[in-house]
């Protein structure tokens, strides 16, 4: 009897051996998991946006003069150290011939040298609107043209001038999922595909952005189609729209919660003759768990190139805002600091 619980103590003993062994040698030829640093939960996201960007007529002319990087040298720090960066292109890039080239009136006509693109991705520019009323200025040919170099550039695209292909960008950074969506008013169609575009990304995404080519130029208010528009927008499921085409900043509104940037102005043009056009604003947006930041940042363009203000005139642009924003929800933001928190 006590050689047989021996033998069942050592034949025990084997069995437990061989599982320990077997254990390890399985955790040793397990693939490794790998953590996507990249996409850890609750880390902040950087989004940068800038207003209409044209790089034809006089603007061509300087970069041929100066180089491709001379309209984006002062606010390069700017560029830098955010996820996505977005500006709307106001032309395509083409291989087509300039007809503005070193022109102060020519026709509104415009195409970009898609050599710049690679400029504008070392700078750190990752997408280009598309959805405005100069993309097809060289026709269906243009608009491939230009959608094809920016994606063979390494940057990405959004948009369709006519609102009926409405080619969404979605990422996801840092455990959130980001997504924007354009929209061009001049096409005078597609405003409910991109309503029900907007309905159908919000449910996958985590924050929405719908930035908007509309409204009259050189008007330093917003239209009412404007405003019928963006509420439109924020009601689908926006999370704030930021808008363009207008060439000067329009106000601000809160409406729902939610920011409308009627038109943040020109980011690169060479549209000098009054104060309005000369100046800009960037939107940087922080996200994070609890909270959504915009960053309000005014700009001046000299000589073809684009600078933060200095104090003074900052203040006064900021100030200029807070004295006509639209509080729908009667919120108390004030926005002279340059700084609107949403809390999620």
């Amino acid at each position: 009897m006590l050689k047989h619980l021996t033998y069942i103590k050592f034949i025990t003993l084997i069995l437990c051996f061989v599982f320990i062994f077997s254990f390890f040698v399985f955790k040793k030829t397990q693939a490794p998991t790998y953590t996507n640093e990249s996409n850890t939960p609750n880390k902040e996201v950087k989004i940068l946006i800038f207003g209409d960007m044209m790089l034809d007529r006089g603007i061509r002319q300087k970069i041929n003069e100066t180089g491709p990087e001379y309209p984006f040298e002062l606010i390069k720090n700017e560029l830098s150290d955010n996820d996505i960066v977005v500006a709307n292109a106001e032309g395509p890039f083409t291989n087509f011939d300039s007809v503005t080239l070193g022109t102060k009136n020519g026709p509104l006509i415009f195409t970009f040298d898609p050599t710049i693109l690679k400029t504008l991705k070392k700078l750190g520019f990752t997408l280009l609107g598309q959805a405005n009323n100069h993309t097809l200025d060289f026709g269906n040919e243009g608009f491939y043209q230009s959608t094809t170099s920016i994606t063979l550039a390494g940057l990405s695209y959004f948009g369709d001038p006519l609102n009926m292909d409405i080619s969404p960008y979605i990422k996801e950074i840092n455990g959130e999922k980001i997504g924007l969506i354009a929209y061009n008013e001049f096409s005078y169609q597609g405003k409910d595909k991109v309503i029900s575009k907007i309905e159908g990304i919000k449910k996958e995404v985590s924050y929405l952005i719908v930035y908007p080519h509309w409204g009259e130029e050189y008007n330093q208010s917003f239209t009412l189609a404007q405003k019928k528009t963006a509420h439109d927008f924020i009601d689908a499921g926006a999370d704030v729209v930021i808008g363009t085409h207008p060439h000067v900043i329009e106000p601000i509104e809160i409406y729902k919660g939610k920011p409308i940037f009627y038109s943040i102005g020109n980011f690169i043009f060479d549209q000098f003759q009054i104060k309005s056009t000369t100046e800009g604003l960037f939107i940087q947006i922080l996200l994070s768990k609890n909270s959504i930041t915009y960053k309000i940042n005014p700009f001046s363009i000299k000589h073809a190139q684009a600078s933060l203000m200095d104090t003074e005139n900052r203040q006064t642009v900021l100030d200029l805002l807070q004295k006509n924003i639209v509080n729908t929800d009667d919120s108390k933001e004030n926005i002279t600091t340059g700084t609107i928190t949403i809390l999620r």
